[in-house]
Order: C-alpha cells, then structure tokens, then sequence
C-alpha cells in the first residue's frame, strides 16, 4: 500500500485540481470567449503576456491552464511549444552574458565546479531530468542553464520533452475544464490522457536518471 501510496495522491490531487478548475473555468469563461473571438489579436496578446510573465520568473502553468482552454490541446500544445522554446533561448543566452562571473564564482567552489561539469556531460540527460522536476522553477532553469556548460541543442531538446508530460497534463485539465463547463463530454478520454501523461512523465524520470548517471559510471571505470 506504501508502495502506491504516491500514485494514489498524485490521482487524487489531479482529481481535485480539476474540480476547482470547473468553478474557475465558470467565471473566467465570458473572458476567455472575448480573447478566441478576437482572433489573431488575441493570441498575439497571449503570446506577449506569457513571455513577459516567463522571462520575468512569473509561474507559466496558469497560461498552459488557459492554453488549453483557449485553443486546445492540439493548438494550445502547438502555440506553447514554439513560443516557448523561443523564449526560453532568449534567456538562455541571455544568462550566457554573464557566464563570465559564474565562472569566477565556480572557480572559488568546488561544489559548484562539479556541478557545472555534470551538466556539460549530462547534457540533454540533466535538463530533462531538471524539466520533469516539479520543485524546479521554469523561468529560472532557463537562465540557470545558461550559466552552465550545456549546449544550446541540448538545452532545446531537454527542454521540450522534459516539459511535455506537465505541459499536456495542464493543457489537458484546461480543456477539460472548460468543456464541463461548457457542456461537452469527453471526461474518459480526459482521465485516461492523464494516466498516460502520468505514466510517461514516471518513465522519463527513469530513463533521464540512468542517462544522467552514464557519465559518472564511465569516468569511475575509467579512473
């Protein structure tokens, strides 16, 4: 029962997050109908106060939330993806300005020597174990990373699969939200996309731990 006891309350939190969800999608409804009325302007809105909001570390899940209730997952996964991979390089190599005094920094701690090292080995491993992290802040990670050695390629390609399971796990809870709202049905397909999400998002936490660990087994036959 232990053993389970975690998957039982990730479940129920899912459960009850989507409950208040419903009431929230009921007042915010009438808004959200003006900004997919309004078209292109009103995604290009969005657009605008998501990268304000990621770049200045403000909480991005409220938009993925909105995302889906707006466009979908299909669309609202679409539009987040390009939108924030682009930001997300811009404060990447924003951070990579001040590279220079990390390095000091890093020079002055061995902890943080280590660490840096890790990640430029660990590479698309490490940001996607980082990405998967529900106690990693998004907007900082990408101006953290940018201090460290991973490459931008990995840095991308960590980044959009690190963050697929919470950014389809939130899309879909924002559609589903408001297609109670709104009458729609399609709740056993809702749950069952959340189970999938959930068991991926297990699976790549394990694959990512193996990758990452690879490294430090080979420098430990080597030595």
């Amino acid at each position: 029962m232990k053993r389970h006891l975690p998957g039982l309350l990730m479940v129920l939190g899912l459960a009850a997050t989507l409950l208040m969800l419903r009431p929230l999608a009921t007042g915010a409804l009438p808004a959200l109908d003006t900004v997919r009325a309004s078209g292109v302007q009103g995604t290009v809105l969005f657009c605008l106060t998501y990268s304000v909001a990621t770049l200045l570390l403000l909480p991005t899940t409220p938009f993925t939330v909105v995302a889906g209730a707006l466009y979908g997952p299909w669309g609202g996964g679409a539009l987040l993806l390009l939108l924030s991979l682009g930001v997300d390089l811009v404060a990447f190599f924003g951070a990579r300005f001040a590279r220079g005094p990390f390095e000091r920094m890093r020079d002055r701690f061995p902890g943080l020597a280590r660490l840096d090292e890790a990640l430029g080995k660990g590479g698309f491993g490490a940001v996607c174990l980082l990405r998967l992290s529900p106690l990693a802040p998004y907007g900082v990670l990408n101006y953290a990373l940018g201090l460290t050695r991973v490459s931008p390629a990995a840095f991308l390609a960590g980044t959009a699969v690190g963050s697929l399971p919470a950014t389809v796990l939130f899309l879909v809870l924002g559609h589903g939200a408001a297609g109670m709202v709104e009458g729609g049905g399609g709740s056993l397909g809702l749950w069952a996309t959340v189970a999938l999400t959930v068991v991926s998002a297990v699976g790549l936490t394990a694959w990512a731990k193996r990758r990452l660990a690879a490294p430090v087994v080979a420098s430990e036959v080597a030595a």
